[in-house]
C-alpha cells in the first residue's frame, strides 16, 4: 500500500512535471513562431500595415468642421519661387481642397509647401490631404504619415525623428519603422514649422532655420525625398529671404475666405437658419463691407467654426459689431466657445461646468508654455518629466525606494538562512532597482512594448483586433500561444492524479491569465494609432489589476497578513514599477495634481475632443488651434460668468 502511494505520488510529480515544461515549450514556441511571422513581412504588406494604421489615427471629430455638414469653401493657389531650384508645376492646378492631392502627384520632385495666414485651415488641410491620398494610394507609393514638428530638436537627424514618430505615434517597431524610413514608402507631412520658436529668437538662430535646412538634406540617394511641409506665410516669406530656403519645392497659398463666402457659409449654418434676425445684422455687414474689420477678422475657417460654434444655439451674434479691432474679435468668440461646446456636447463630461473645463484646459496649457520651445503636444507618458512634475517624479523615487527596501531589509536579515528566501529578495531587489531607471530619460526598461494600448471598453475596436489576430500569418502562432493558459488553469483546478493540484481557490487568481492573452495578441495587432493617445493609462490599469489580483486574493486567503503579505505586496509592486515605470509616474503625477486636474484625464481629454476643444495627432493631443491655446495661457481662469448657452426654447430640427 505504501508502495503504491510513493508510485502514485511520484506519476503525479512526473505530470505536473511534464505539464509545466509543456507550458514553456508552448509559449515559448508561440512567441518564437510570432516574432518569425512579423519578422517575414515584407516591405509592402509593411506599408500596407501603417496606412491602415494611419486611416485610424487621422480620423476628426465632427466639431473640428464646426458639428455641422456645411464647410467654408477653401481655395489655394501656387506662388512661384524665390529661387531657380522649385519643383515643376502641374499645368492646370485645381486650385481647390479636393484637388491639392491630383496637383500633388504631378509635382517633380513631390516636395510641397502649403502657406497660409494663422487660421487658414493648413493643419486641417494637412490632415485632409493624408485621408484623400491614402485612399488614392497604389502599392509601392510611401504611406502620408502627418507629423508635428513641435518636439524636433538639432541634434536629432530627420530621419530618426521619423523613424521615432512612426514608433510613438503609429506603433510601429523600431525595426519596422526604420525598413519603412529605409525603403522610401513613408510621406511625412510635417504641420508646425511656424510653431517651433517663440517671437523673439532670431531667425537666423531659430529652430525653425535648423528644421529647414535638415529637411533640405532629407533625400533617397540623390533625390530629393517626397515631404509635404505646412508653415505661416509671413514666417516662410521671411525663411526664403534669409538664403537658406529648402530648394525642389512647390509652394502654396491658402487664400483668404472672402466675406461673401465668409456670408454663404454662416447663412447656410443650421443656427442661422432658424435664427435668422439675430444673424441678420452681421451677415449685412459682412456684405456690405467686404473689406472691413468684421469680414477681415473672419476671413480664415478656423474663425468662421469659432462664429459658428460660439452663436449656434445662444448668445447675440450682433455683439461682434461692437468690437473694434480683430483681436477684440478673437477675444469675443474664444470666451464663448467654451461654454458653447461644452453645452453642444452630448457625453457624460458635458454636466461638468464649463468654468471647470476652462480651468483644467488652462492648466494644462500653462504647462505646455512652461516646457518652452513653441510645445503644442500634449503626449500623457511625457507629462511626468514636464519641468512641472518634479513632485511627482520625487513620489515615485519614494515609491520605488519602499518598494526595494523591504525585501533588501529581508535579505539581510536572513544572510545564512533559507537560500530560497535570500535569493528571491535579491532578485527583488535587483528588479525594485530597475525603477529608478525609469527616472532617465533613456533608462533600461525591462517592458519594452512602450506601444501598447488599449481600446475603450466596448469598443468594436476588440472585435477587429480578434479577427486580425485569427487571421493572416500570425494565427497559427496565435493558436499554439493561446494553449498556455488552458495549460496554466489545468494545473490549477485538475485533481491529484491527472498533475493538477486541485486548488480551486488559485483557479479564482488565474482567471486574468486568458484575459491577459487575448488583449495583448489584440492590442499587438491593432497598434497604438487605431486606440489613440488615450489607450496608454488604460493599458497601465490593466496591468496594475493583473498584478495586484492574484497578491490580494492570497492575502485574503492566508491566515495571518503579517511579514508574508508585506513581503508579496512589495514583490508585485517592484515588479510593476519595473515593467511599467512610466504608468507609475503618470499615476504620481495625476495624483499631486489631482485639485487641478480631473484624475481620469484620458477621459477627459477623449471628450473634449468630442466636443471640439482638442484635436489628435498619432498619440499626441494638442489644442484645437495655436491661438485657443496661447488665450488658455492668458485666461487660465473664466474672467467672468459666462451666459449659459442653453436657450430658453429650442427648436427641434424636422
Amino acid at each position: 500500500m505504501l508502495l503504491a502511494c510513493c508510485l502514485l505520488y511520484d506519476r503525479v510529480d512526473v505530470v505536473g512535471v511534464v505539464l509545466s515544461a509543456l507550458t514553456l515549450v508552448v509559449t515559448a514556441f508561440g512567441v518564437w513562431t510570432t516574432w518569425r511571422a512579423s519578422a517575414a513581412m515584407d516591405d509592402g504588406a509593411a506599408a500596407r500595415q501603417l496606412s491602415k494604421a494611419v486611416v485610424h489615427a487621422g480620423s476628426m471629430s465632427p466639431r473640428v468642421l464646426g458639428g455641422d455638414r456645411v464647410v467654408a469653401d477653401v481655395t489655394y493657389r501656387f506662388r512661384p519661387c524665390a529661387h531657380a531650384r522649385g519643383a515643376a508645376l502641374p499645368l492646370r492646378p485645381a486650385g481647390r481642397l479636393d484637388g491639392l492631392v491630383a496637383d500633388y502627384q504631378v509635382l517633380r520632385p513631390r516636395r510641397l509647401v502649403v502657406t497660409g495666414q494663422p487660421g487658414a485651415g493648413k493643419s486641417v488641410l494637412a490632415r485632409s490631404f493624408v485621408a484623400e491620398l491614402n485612399k488614392a494610394r497604389a502599392d509601392g507609393d510611401p504611406v502620408p504619415v502627418l507629423i508635428a514638428l513641435g518636439d524636433w530638436e538639432r541634434e536629432e537627424s530627420f530621419r530618426d525623428w521619423v523613424v521615432r514618430h512612426l514608433v510613438r505615434d503609429y506603433g510601429r517597431s523600431w525595426k519596422r519603422a526604420r525598413q519603412l524610413v529605409d525603403a522610401g514608402l513613408v510621406l511625412p507631412v510635417i504641420d508646425g514649422l511656424d510653431e517651433m520658436d517663440r517671437t523673439e529668437v532670431p531667425l537666423a538662430e531659430s529652430r525653425a532655420q535648423s528644421a529647414l535646412d535638415a529637411l533640405a538634406g532629407y533625400q533617397e540617394g540623390l533625390e530629393p525625398a517626397p515631404l509635404v511641409l505646412t508653415c505661416r506665410t509671413d514666417l516662410y516669406d521671411a525663411l526664403e529671404a534669409s538664403g537658406r530656403p529648402m530648394l525642389d519645392a512647390a509652394r502654396v497659398e491658402i487664400d483668404p475666405v472672402s466675406a461673401e463666402a465668409a456670408a454663404g457659409f454662416l447663412s447656410r449654418r443650421a443656427g442661422a437658419a432658424y435664427r435668422q434676425a439675430a444673424w441678420a445684422p452681421v451677415l449685412d455687414e459682412l456684405r456690405a463691407h467686404p473689406q472691413g474689420m468684421l469680414a477681415r477678422s473672419l476671413s480664415t475657417p478656423w474663425r468662421l467654426v469659432l462664429v459658428a460654434t460660439a452663436y449656434e444655439q445662444a448668445n447675440d451674434p450682433g455683439e461682434l459689431l461692437t468690437c473694434t479691432t480683430r483681436e477684440e474679435v478673437g477675444d469675443t468668440l474664444l470666451g464663448h466657445f467654451i461654454p458653447s461646446s461644452v453645452s453642444a456636447a452630448a457625453e457624460a463630461w458635458s454636466r461638468c461646468a464649463s468654468e471647470d473645463v476652462h480651468v483644467w484646459l488652462g492648466t494644462l496649457a500653462r504647462g505646455l508654455q512652461e516646457q518652452g520651445g513653441g510645445t503644442t503636444d500634449l503626449v500623457l507618458p511625457e507629462l511626468a518629466r514636464s519641468p512641472r512634475a518634479a513632485w511627482a517624479r520625487r513620489l515615485y523615487a519614494l515609491l520605488v525606494g519602499a518598494c526595494a527596501m523591504v525585501p533588501a531589509l529581508i535579505l539581510l536579515s536572513c544572510l545564512g538562512g533559507d537560500p530560497v528566501v535570500w535569493g528571491m529578495s535579491a532578485v527583488l531587489v535587483v528588479v525594485g532597482s530597475i525603477g529608478w531607471l525609469h527616472l532617465r530619460p533613456a533608462g533600461i526598461s525591462l517592458w519594452r512594448r512602450a506601444d501598447f494600448t488599449l481600446p475603450p471598453w466596448g469598443s468594436p475596436l476588440w472585435g477587429v483586433g480578434i479577427r486580425l489576430a485569427c487571421s493572416g500569418r500570425g494565427r497559427w502562432a496565435v493558436g499554439l500561444t493561446a494553449l498556455w493558459p488552458v495549460l496554466i488553469l489545468w494545473r490549477s483546478v485538475a485533481p491529484h492524479p491527472l498533475g493538477g493540484v486541485g486548488d480551486w481557490a488559485s483557479a479564482v487568481t488565474m482567471l486574468f491569465t486568458p484575459m491577459l492573452a487575448v488583449v495583448l495578441v489584440t492590442a499587438r495587432c491593432l497598434g497604438s494609432a487605431a486606440v489613440g493617445p488615450s489607450g496608454w493609462p488604460r493599458a497601465g490599469l490593466f496591468f496594475a489589476l493583473l498584478l495586484l489580483w492574484p497578491a490580494t486574493v492570497e492575502i485574503f486567503r492566508s491566515r495571518t497578513a503579517g511579514l508574508g503579505a508585506v513581503y508579496l505586496l512589495t514583490a508585485v509592486g517592484s515588479l510593476y514599477l519595473a515593467l511599467c515605470g512610466p504608468m507609475a509616474m503618470y499615476a504620481c503625477w495625476l495624483l499631486v495634481n489631482c485639485r487641478r486636474l480631473p484624475f481620469r484625464l484620458s477621459r477627459f481629454l477623449e471628450w473634449s475632443r468630442a466636443a471640439g476643444l482638442i484635436r489628435v495627432t498619432g498619440a499626441a493631443y494638442q489644442f484645437r488651434h495655436r491661438e485657443f491655446q496661447e488665450w488658455l495661457t492668458r485666461h487660465p481662469v473664466p474672467a467672468r460668468p459666462t451666459p449659459t448657452a442653453h436657450p430658453p426654447t429650442r427648436t427641434t430640427t424636422p
